[in-house]
């Protein structure tokens, strides 16, 4: 029972290093051909987006809300699967279930 607590504890402990690490990291996506760029942290946190004037046209307006729409997911899902990894790979050793 102790030792199970102990896990628990240096589990928790683990993730807050995780979450420190992931701030640090910062992840690029494009979308529409490199013309719509974001960063965002590890911690999916947008850092800076990027528009090619070409889609600043009122006439581009639902082409750009859909490239938006893409570039945030493709960064979403890239920092996810680094998190997970960086996860893992740190709670791995703690022998916990499903890690």
């Amino acid at each position: 029972m102790l030792d199970k607590l102990k896990n628990i504890f240096e589990a928790q402990k683990k993730m807050n290093e995780v979450k420190k690490g992931l701030e640090g990291i910062c992840i690029d996506h494009e979308a529409a051909g490199g013309k719509i760029k974001i960063s965002m942290t590890g911690t999916q946190r947008v850092v800076s987006f990027e528009i090619d004037s070409e889609f600043l046209q009122p006439e581009k307006k639902e082409k750009l809300q859909k490239e938006l729409v893409s570039c945030v997911n493709g960064a979403a899902d890239k920092v996810q699967r680094v998190a997970a990894e960086k996860l893992k790979s740190t709670m791995g050793d703690l022998k916990i279930p499903g890690f």
